[in-house]
């Protein structure tokens, strides 16, 4: 029967064995990495056939969406200006004076702070264009490579508190760098499949809807205002009724198309990042 101490003995000797060639390993790839880096160009690493789908497929998207948002402020302006020149439109129908306008005076409101949406809709499309660009055109080798040099000092590394330090300023530097090169790309991609299952259709909707409405209500001349007011006045709440709720739908739409799912999903890709290079560190610290 073995002494209790000679099996501690044995089993610390089997672990620091197995540390060292851990430690080896790791080491020998990490040179690799940083041999690769210094090799390649950051276009051939970057820039191959997987990424290149992503990058278009999330560019043709983005183009598109930009397009739908572009399409729907020209309309909320054409709508603004056929709404000014109901503005002017006065009757008598038999007792005082009635201004068709005034109908329209709170759907004026809406169109007006919708336009301005719309404004600030296609704004953040090409904010994300332009970062997508950056994220392409960057050379990100000058960023991976300190952080890889930090993780190999930190096998070598004394004390545990260095180890930790090192590796945490290594996995945010590589964080940095998979939010900047795939957080665009990925959020386009993702957004172009949301958009055809769900949304696309109700957006082409709601415009057709908002065109048609406006149609009507420029159809509509003093003439016809004057010799039957009721009637007039009738049809110009029902399409009063149907532009706002398509507005307000179409508000919706491109804000959470635009705006929300994209902060949705960076957030979603840096929890996502922060897990895979984070939990080597946690393990190791537990």
């Amino acid at each position: 029967m073995l002494n209790p101490f000679r099996k501690i003995a044995r089993i610390t000797s089997v672990v620091t064995q197995a540390d060292k060639r851990i430690k080896a390993e790791m080491t020998l790839l990490l040179i690799l990495c940083i041999f690769v880096l210094m090799t390649l160009s950051w276009q051939d690493l970057a820039h191959n056939q997987l990424t290149g789908g992503i990058e278009t497929e999330s560019a043709a998207y983005l183009d598109d969406t930009l397009h739908k948002a572009g399409a729907a402020f020209l309309i909320a302006r054409a709508l603004n200006a056929t709404i000014s020149v109901m503005q002017s439109f006065t009757i008598t129908p038999f007792l005082g004076e009635l201004s068709l306008g005034e109908v329209l005076d709170p759907v004026n409101d809406l169109v007006e702070r919708f336009s301005l949406v719309m404004l600030a809709v296609t704004v953040s499309i090409g904010i994300q264009q332009l970062l997508m660009e950056i994220g392409i055109a960057v050379d990100m080798t000058y960023i991976i490579l300190p952080a890889l040099i930090l993780i190999l000092v930190s096998l070598f590394s004394s004390t545990q508190m260095s180890k930790h330090r090192l590796r945490m300023l290594a996995y945010k530097l590589l964080l940095f760098v998979l939010l900047v090169r795939f957080a665009i790309p990925m959020t386009g991609l993702i957004g172009s499949q949301i958009s055809a299952s769900f949304l696309a259709d109700k957006r082409d909707t709601a415009m057709e809807s908002i065109e048609k409405s406006k149609e009507k209500i420029s159809a509509i001349t003093i003439t016809e205002a004057a010799a039957s007011p009721k009637d007039s006045l009738k049809q110009l709440k029902k399409d009063s009724q149907e532009i706002v709720g398509q507005i307000i739908k179409l508000i919706t739409l491109f804000v959470f198309e635009t705006i929300l799912f994209p902060l949705l999903v960076l957030w979603g890709l840096i929890k996502l990042f922060g897990i895979i290079l984070y939990s080597p560190l946690s393990i190791k610290t537990e």
